[in-house]
């Protein structure tokens, strides 16, 4: 018999079983019921996007880009006027750290609309998260968030104000 997988011709002098290649060790029935697996990987053909396709895409990232810069620049002046605020006493200190809070996370959620729309990577994205509740890292965390995203709105023909990115 020669085998399917290695094409090794048996012998009569082999000591393997009747059932096995004496070269290759394979089952001559596992190798004759996938031929399918015997076949060489192929990868698959990239089929490129239409130019429409991409602007859309760009389109889309750009706009998320610009909504997270919004988001993540009027968090930072709300925790200015929450902080005036913690100063002038007018609200409880309770009350006062819940809103902060908040402001955190909605900070948190422009953040990720940003390393989307840039295309970061997830472990990116994480990183950048951690780092927007320690202070002054935030700050400049942010500020370099923003100048990217800033970039590419210019870029693409938007106009880019005091409180970000516009079509």
């Amino acid at each position: 018999m020669k085998c399917p997988k290695c094409s090794y011709e048996r012998r009569p002098q082999d000591d393997a079983p009747d059932w096995q290649c004496p070269s290759c060790k394979v089952a001559y029935a596992k190798v004759m019921r996938a031929p399918a697996a015997m076949a060489p990987v192929v990868a698959p053909v990239a089929v490129a996007a239409e130019p429409e396709e991409q602007e859309d895409d760009l389109h889309e990232r750009i706009l998320l880009t610009a909504q997270g810069q919004r988001i993540v620049i009027w968090s930072i002046v709300a925790v200015f006027v929450l902080r005036a605020i913690d100063r002038s006493q007018l609200l409880p200190a309770l009350l006062l750290e819940l809103l902060l809070l908040g402001t955190a996370l909605y900070r948190v959620s422009g953040v990720v609309k940003m390393c989307t729309g840039l295309g970061s990577t997830q472990n990116r994205k994480l990183l950048f998260m951690v780092l927007s509740f320690f202070p002054l890292i935030n700050l400049i965390l942010l500020a370099h968030l923003s100048v990217k995203a800033t970039r590419i709105a210019r870029d693409a023909g938007w106009r880019v104000g005091l409180f970000g990115a516009r079509p």
